[in-house]
């Protein structure tokens, strides 16, 4: 069970980066999806990825608005994985402590998240219904593409 907990944060904070990363990446659908840098291993993140290039630039601008809540989170992230790794390592293993850094660490990310579909959602509730039909086009592409590998 922990260790299904722990792989399920680590994939969760990935994923979290992968989409901090898509949004800042600069995509053009004639070189297929954008570069993801190190998160590439993951693939690329559907919703990001079917985002028109222009709309991910807008939302990359509009997660620097976001700038001090996502460093914070960011920071307090860093410091519950630092407080993490040092109760892996204790002798004797405190589970409950681990349990309780574990559980923190998935609201941070969980709050962390939670500011990206804000941001997302407030991007496609601004865009004209044909707009919003391309991206939901692209992204069904992007899903059963997904699907067939």
């Amino acid at each position: 069970m922990r260790i299904t907990l722990v792989v399920s944060l680590s994939l969760n904070l990935l994923i979290i980066g992968v989409v901090a990363g898509a949004m800042a990446t600069r995509g053009d659908d004639r070189r297929g999806p954008p570069t993801l840098g190190p998160a590439r291993d993951l693939g690329p993140v559907p919703f990001i990825v079917a985002l028109a290039p222009e709309d991910r630039r807008s939302l990359a601008r509009s997660m620097r608005s976001e700038a001090g809540p996502l460093r914070q989170n960011r920071q307090e992230l860093q410091a519950r994985f630092e407080a993490l790794l040092v109760a892996l390592r204790a002798d004797p293993f405190d589970a409950q402590a681990v349990s309780d850094l574990l559980g923190e660490q998935r609201a941070a990310g969980a709050a962390r998240q939670a500011i990206g579909e804000r941001l997302l959602l407030d991007h496609l509730a601004g865009l004209p219904a044909a707009e919003r039909a391309a991206y939901a086009d692209r992204l069904d592409k992007s899903l059963k593409r997904g699907a067939n590998r």
